[in-house]
């Protein structure tokens, strides 16, 4: 007999695991640096009307050139009967906001001012060139959106975008 025996199991070696946690990390910042996030949620429910040659802003908005209104039908419908025609505006980035986030026509020209001066110096372009894209109902009266055009001329923002879902391919 001999002394030392020798094993008749073949087992297979460990995986090598010590660059596992790089592989993570690297996939964790990817998803950090690629995901974009809603600014906010409105407070007012709209529904885009259907629409035919539209262009996609989101090149403007990486490029912090485009801000979003919403005008709708308050989401609290007690609120609706303070406003004109029962429809209200949805703004982000208020310095003076109220509970509900809900704010009349009349408030669309100090909040565009408000966040253009809020923005960073690399990011300042002039007033005239950065968008407001109106998020409207299709329900909204257009005089409301006449409303929201002329307080935006009062301060020279002057392109203003209308955002629409594609009715170009039939879908709903």
């Amino acid at each position: 007999m001999s002394k030392f025996k020798k094993s008749t199991r073949g087992d297979v070696p460990g995986m090598n695991t010590s660059s596992l946690p790089d592989i993570v990390f690297m996939l964790l910042f990817f998803f950090m640096v690629a995901t974009t996030t809603k600014e906010m949620d409105p407070t007012v429910e709209v529904v885009s009307p259907k629409g035919t040659m539209s262009t996609d802003m989101t090149p403007y908005k990486q490029r912090s050139e485009i801000d979003f209104a919403y005008l709708g039908k308050p989401r609290n419908p007690a609120r609706s009967s303070q406003f004109k025609y029962g429809y209200a505006l949805s703004l982000d980035n208020v310095l003076n906001e109220n509970p509900d986030g809900l704010y009349a026509t009349a408030q669309i020209g100090p909040w565009k001012k408000a966040k253009f001066d809020g923005k960073p110096t690399k990011m300042l372009a002039p007033i005239e060139e950065v968008i407001t894209c109106i998020k409207a109902d299709k329900t909204a009266p257009s005089g409301l959106i006449f409303d929201i055009r002329k307080e935006l001329q009062k301060i020279e923002a002057f392109k203003i975008a209308y955002a629409v879902r594609d009715g170009s391919s039939g879908a709903n």
